[in-house]
């Protein structure tokens, strides 16, 4: 598309730039395609909606400023919201405050608010979300350089992993009703090694004081939303370097590797292709310590001159096959 002159950065990086620093993007969500209704509330689809919202701007290295939301409900005969199969479940008015709060809720932990928006009457539950935040220097995909090492927030395959513990109890049904299941993880004994994973799912809070500490020392800036090899493919082509990973120093949760020797997966190529964790992959000259702002961050590869992504195996570079999330997919939930 044509440019006019008011858009430093447009399409191919987690956010517009606008000329005088803007930071802005917009993200769409579906019922049954980004969120699962059969065991996650109005409130805490707001929440997770929010997070992948926010993590783009938070992934351009800016700070997030406020937030506009248009919602579209699934009325129907003026009786009351029905989602997810399940009927109706409230009028409109209290299905818009149960979005409204899941949504502030997380911005008040990232310092931004909720600045309007817009709701219309659909076939289905679905919310868009834009972000507007500022920044005087993004960190954009193509800031790789030859030499930089590659580092990864958190864990990878967490938020997956969750969505896969809930959506097997909604489909079991043999502990707990589906209204338990709602509950999202609440209802689990105190240290189930299952919570951190339905909480990564459901609440993927963006790294943002992580993002504040370590700015001056990123080159290369994106967030995993789609999967680590998809983001890591993106920052190589962006950057027009060659990223090369190191299999053995993922960080994967030990809950993470349990749940995929039970659902008999490859723990490392479960890893690469999960996404919705919404951790950063950075790339830097400077080595970082392993925790920053409470939060691991982990050297993961390097970037060197050439291109394509690779992972090292049995000292030799092969090339990465696998991909994350496919956008244009919609049997994803």
């Amino acid at each position: 598309m044509k440019g006019r002159g008011r858009v430093r950065l447009g399409i191919g990086d987690d956010a517009a730039v606008l000329k005088d620093g803007t930071v802005i993007t917009t993200d769409a969500y579906a019922e049954g395609v980004h969120f699962d209704l059969s065991y996650m509330t109005l409130r805490q689809v707001g929440e997770r909606c929010a997070c992948g919202a926010i993590s783009d701007v938070v992934a351009m290295a800016a700070e997030p400023e406020a937030v506009l939301v248009s919602l579209a409900l699934p009325a129907r005969r003026g009786r009351g919201l029905e989602v997810g199969g399940r009927g109706t479940v409230g009028s409109a008015g209290s299905a818009v405050r149960e979005l409204y709060r899941g949504i502030d809720s997380v911005c008040a932990e990232m310092g931004c608010e909720v600045a309007g928006g817009d709701i219309i009457v659909a076939d289905k539950l679905l919310l868009a979300l834009t972000v507007a935040g500022k920044t005087r220097s993004p960190r954009l995909r193509s800031g790789a350089r030859p030499g930089d090492k590659l580092y990864v927030t958190g864990y990878l395959g967490s938020a997956e992993s969750g969505r896969m513990i809930l959506a097997a109890e909604v489909r079991s049904h043999k502990t707990e009703t589906r209204s338990q299941n709602r509950r999202s993880g609440r209802r689990k004994a105190k240290g189930d090694w299952r919570l951190p994973l339905v909480k990564r799912h459901l609440r993927p809070m963006p790294r943002l004081a992580v993002m504040r500490a370590l700015k001056s020392l990123t080159h290369g800036l994106i967030d995993t939303s789609d999967g680590l090899a998809t983001a890591a493919r993106h920052l190589s082509e962006m950057s027009r370097v060659r990223v090369v990973l190191e299999p053995e120093a993922l960080p994967v949760l030990p809950s993470t590797r349990r749940l995929c020797a039970e659902r008999g997966r490859d723990p490392l190529g479960f890893a690469l292709e999960a996404g919705e964790d919404y951790e950063l992959l950075f790339t830097s000259s400077r080595q970082v310590s392993g925790v920053v702002s409470g939060v691991k961050v982990t050297r993961i590869g390097t970037v060197e001159k050439g291109r394509g992504l690779w992972i090292e195996e049995d000292g030799r570079a092969l090339p990465v096959t696998a991909s994350g999330y496919d956008h244009l997919q919609v049997d994803r939930v």
